[in-house]
């Protein structure tokens, strides 16, 4: 039967194996904030395990505080590496105040005399903090999976799904012990027997090594994502290049049951401000048109450029109403900020609306002739097709 001091040298043994592949084999090459927050995990797991190995000799009681800290501090890590992946950063403060609350509490526990010391808080911010993971990796699938973003694709659908479940079952063990800790005692055999130092060792082994592995997944779909990218997005607007708009709005048009407002916008004058400041003064513009649009787009509209000074998006609405007004505030956006430019250049928008009966291509052409209609009446306008 395995010993709870063999099964500690080996998950240090394992933790510090997948630290090395954690560290070489994803973060050197990509240099993740995910990949950095992991690795910090794997080396604050290691080290509390191998503190622990000195539970019952004269270093005891220092040993266990700081071994109690150190966990709680890998199981903020894998927090921060979960938020990481929606794209928020996490501060010293929120990190260190768990694991320095927990090294308190646990100094004031005679740790001396008890190896349990600060065991209710203990179990209890670890519970917390890897439920925070779960519902972080929660919000992480959701969100991608609604604006097919980096982690949308069926692998990295998959990693995240794997690594919310395995957090969330780690967030429910140190649950129940926490709970078994404070009704029945550390030493009683229904709290060994269930979640005792060996069985919780051997779940967290296996959870180290799921998360490490499907963290290498989740890198092989962000390098893919970010190849596609490049093949789908205008390096200097951000947004989508005519070919994957086209492909995007086709779609999203065949999958509704009403219609849906197609836009084409010009910038006004725009080879007069390139000839008469540049051509970066007509980058600045394309730039600056290129934030607006994305700042106005809903989290199911669509914005492409489709060459020059020439964008297209899709709204999703029916309404002749709400298109108007989105496509008005939109231009009055951009000419705000621009206003501050060499010169301040604006934008003429033609509305149509396409249904899932007729190919795109027809709406984009009605849309385009309402463009220029809206050049001829004088530019810096928005004119919707006759036929909405």
């Amino acid at each position: 039967m395995l010993d709870p001091l063999t099964l500690r040298v080996a998950m240090t043994a394992v933790a510090a194996t997948l630290l090395v592949l954690s560290y070489t084999g994803v973060y050197l090459r990509h240099r993740s904030r995910f990949a950095a927050w992991w690795s910090a995990a794997l080396i604050a797991v290691a080290a509390s395990t191998t503190l622990y190995l000195f539970n019952g000799s004269e270093a005891q009681t220092f040993s266990v505080p700081i071994a109690n800290a150190l966990g709680v501090l890998g199981a903020v890590c894998t927090w921060a590496a979960a938020r990481s992946l929606r794209g928020r950063a996490t501060g010293w403060g929120p990190v260190l105040v768990g694991p320095a609350a927990t090294m308190l509490v646990t100094q004031l526990d005679s740790p001396t005399t008890d190896t349990w010391a600060g065991g209710a808080a203990f179990l209890t911010a670890m519970a917390v903090y890897f439920g925070l993971a779960a519902h972080a990796m929660r919000e992480v699938r959701i969100e991608h999976r609604d604006s097919s973003g980096r982690y949308s694709s069926a692998s990295a659908d998959r990693a995240t799904t794997v690594l919310g479940t395995t957090v969330g079952a780690l967030s429910a063990v140190y649950a129940l012990r926490a709970a078994l800790f404070v009704s029945v005692g550390p030493d009683a055999r229904l709290f060994e027997t269930l979640v005792g130092t060996v069985p919780v060792t051997i779940a967290l082994i296996v959870a180290l090594v799921v998360v490490t592995f499907t963290m290498t997944e989740l890198s092989q779909a962000e390098r893919v994502f970010d190849l596609e990218l490049r093949a789908t997005r205008d390096s200097l607007t951000r947004l989508w290049n005519r070919a994957e708009f086209v492909r995007r709005a086709a779609l999203r048009v065949a999958q509704r049951n009403e219609l849906t407002a197609i836009v084409v916008a010009d910038l006004d004058h725009f080879k007069a401000l390139n000839d008469a400041h540049g051509h970066a003064a007509g980058d600045r513009a394309l730039a600056a048109f290129g934030a607006a649009v994305r700042h106005a787009l809903g989290p199911r509209d669509l914005a492409g450029r489709l060459g020059g000074e020439e964008f297209a998006l899709l709204i999703a609405t029916s309404d002749v109403g709400t298109a108007r007004a989105r496509v008005e505030a939109l231009r009055l956006e951009y000419t705000v900020a621009t206003s501050d430019q060499d010169a301040t250049p604006t934008v003429s928008c033609g509305v149509a609306f396409a249904s899932a009966r007729e190919p795109l291509s027809e709406a984009l052409q009605r849309a385009d002739a309402a463009m220029y209609q809206a050049k001829r009446e004088g530019r810096d306008r928005v004119v919707v097709d006759s036929v909405a």
